[in-house]
C-alpha cells in the first residue's frame, strides 16, 4: 500500500497574476517579486517576506485601511 502524505501542498502560485491582482488591490503599493523570490511591497513603509502569505500579513499590519479596502473588493458581488 503507497504511503499517505499528513502534509497539504498547496496549489502552484500563478505569480503573474498574483502580481497584477495585489497591485489592483493596493494601488497604493508597488509591489514586486526579486529574483530570489522574495515578495517585497513599497507604501508608506517598505516590506519584504518569503512568501505571499507573509506579505500579505505584514501588509495588513502596515497598512490596515488599504487591506480593508481590498477585503470589500473581493467580497463585492458582481
Amino acid at each position: 500500500m503507497g504511503q499517505a502524505s499528513l502534509t497539504r501542498r498547496r496549489p502552484e502560485t500563478n505569480e503573474p497574476v498574483t502580481l497584477l491582482l495585489l497591485q489592483h488591490l493596493f494601488p497604493g503599493w508597488t509591489i514586486t517579486r526579486d529574483e530570489r523570490g522574495i515578495w517585497e511591497a513599497t507604501g508608506r513603509v517598505a516590506i519584504s517576506a518569503s512568501d505571499v502569505d507573509g506579505l500579505l500579513g505584514l501588509m495588513a499590519v502596515a497598512d490596515p485601511d488599504a487591506t480593508r479596502r481590498a477585503v470589500a473588493l473581493l467580497r463585492e458581488k458582481r
